[in-house]
């Protein structure tokens, strides 16, 4: 037998026979909690497909009626696809993002090791109907004291590094990949050269670096013992890891109408632009930190010199530890 996909428009083969009951399915789950969810999942599509379909058979027991269900896909009498779809819709309606996303799932899988398979672009079109599963993460509101709170509880190495991206409006990538030859501790202010290789828009640019964030930077540098030539030789993973802790810890991350607020790295972007424009030129702050299309004929009327002066201006404003207002 043959079924046409709703997504394709393609001929289907369908299995002459199924290759599991819904029981032998069920059972091949040892963890109770999982099976109860595929079970539920189950028996809700089950009621949903038949009671819109104005089925006499809807009163029957959910086994019969998921085989019977089965025996009609084989038989090429109803569209699995169009069911899903349906089931979404209807999921949507009724459930929780996290629940509706989890029933579908299983319900797919269900389908799967019956012989009935998704095309990957109609298990795209299935899950796009569906709310994420996860509440929707906002940010925090940008605040200085927020900042020194979990500067405050962070290790050595990566309050360093929050002090570093709030005062350079580096990318985390960026600094994860500076050299220490990259640094250059004879100007009036720290300067850090990027190279055009491990930054988005592959220009190289000139950051600088607060007192405070030059003298946190020092007394890392300090205490280290490898010879690693990085200025932070750890991975991206350890520092999500720490400020996800951290954020955690202090009770940071909360959730308000099924909005979660958070605090992440690339916060310190932000905070770099709005800040720096709070006391100084803001295309200068945007090219500083990199934005693409800030490398702009208004961005070259300034000098090196002069670029120095917008950041000394701001520094009070980009600095956490020292009184900035």
């Amino acid at each position: 037998m043959k079924n046409i996909s709703e997504e394709t428009g393609k001929i289907q083969n369908s299995p002459s026979q199924k290759t599991l009951t819904t029981e032998q399915f069920l059972s091949s789950y040892s963890n109770r909690k999982t099976r109860s969810n595929y079970q539920l999942a189950i028996e809700r599509y089950i009621q949903i497909i038949f009671i819109l379909a104005g089925s006499e058979n809807q009163e029957q027991e959910q086994t019969v009626l998921c085989e019977h269900y089965i025996e009609e896909l084989t038989c090429g009498n109803r569209n699995y696809y169009l069911d899903l779809k349906t089931y979404g819709q209807k999921l949507t309606e009724t459930y929780s993002p996290t629940t509706a996303n989890l029933y579908l799932r299983c319900v797919c899988l269900w389908l799967e090791e019956c012989g009935f398979s998704l095309t990957k672009r109609e298990r795209q079109r299935l899950t796009a109907q569906l709310p994420p599963p996860k509440p929707k993460k906002c940010e925090l509101e940008l605040k200085r004291k927020t900042f020194r709170l979990i500067y405050d509880s962070l290790p050595l190495r990566m309050g360093t590094l929050l002090l570093v991206l709030l005062a350079s409006g580096m990318r985390l990538g960026e600094a994860l990949l500076l050299k220490k030859t990259d640094i250059n501790w004879e100007e009036e202010r720290t300067e850090i050269s990027i190279p055009a290789e491990i930054t988005k828009t592959k220009t190289a640019r000139t950051t600088y670096l607060t007192e405070e964030a030059s003298e946190a930077l020092l007394k890392y540098l300090r205490t280290r013992t490898d010879t690693d030539e990085r200025i932070f030789p750890f991975s991206t993973d350890i520092t999500q890891y720490h400020l996800r802790a951290t954020v955690k810890r202090l009770g940071l991350s909360r959730t308000v109408n099924g909005k979660t607020y958070t605090v992440h790295w690339h916060m310190t972007r932000k905070w770099f632009i709005s800040r720096f424009s709070l006391a100084a030129n803001k295309d200068v702050a945007e090219h500083i930190a990199g934005h693409e299309g800030y490398l702009s004929s208004s961005y070259r009327r300034y000098t090196k010199k002069q670029i120095l002066k917008e950041y000394i201006k701001a520094e009070k404003k980009l600095s956490i530890i020292k009184d900035s207002d």
